[in-house]
């Protein structure tokens, strides 16, 4: 748990950081910023796992190379959830009127849906665009992506325990 929490904060930092950069340049909604999370996530995902090992006087099993990676990705969840509600909140409420007309272009711009319920779809996804509801996906998809990513470098950070019984 320490070695997740520890390495969460460092990772919660990091993704706030790369976040602040992309708001201050204008990518917030940009979808090839999602992507660049992902090498920084399993990074912090792989130093983690390796540390817990380390702890471990060199051993781990796949479980808990799954749990340690899946914790650490929560504990970094959680504070960017809190910078999500701050950025929001207070540090830029109008965030949420550039989402709503984000999501309207995109919508527009894939032509899926109707002219005549453009509104109401707009509507209905604005509904779930709120502060808290932003928050909370947070945590919820930092958990998701922490167990899929964990799931993956698990396998290559792992070491099982020796069966072979010392001379």
């Amino acid at each position: 748990m320490k070695s997740s929490l520890m390495y969460g904060i460092y990772l919660g930092i990091v993704s706030i950081l790369l976040s602040v950069i992309l708001y201050v340049f204008g990518f917030t909604f940009e979808k090839w910023v999602q992507y660049t999370s992902y090498p920084i996530l399993i990074g912090g995902i792989v130093l983690a796992q390796l540390a817990y090992r380390k702890l471990l006087g060199g051993e781990m099993t796949y479980g808990q190379a799954i749990g340690v990676g899946t914790m650490t990705v929560i504990f970094s969840g959680v504070l960017s959830a809190v910078y999500t509600f701050l950025l929001y909140t207070v540090i830029d409420p109008s965030l949420l009127d550039q989402m709503k007309l984000f999501t309207e272009q995109q919508i527009v711009e894939q032509g899926k849906v109707p002219e005549e319920q453009l509104d109401m779809v707009v509507e209905m996804m604005t509904k779930f665009q709120k502060p808290w509801i932003l928050t909370v996906s947070v945590i919820f998809m930092s958990g998701l992506m922490g167990l899929i990513f964990s799931l993956i470098t698990g396998i290559f950070t792992k070491k099982n325990p020796s069966d072979e019984v010392p001379a």
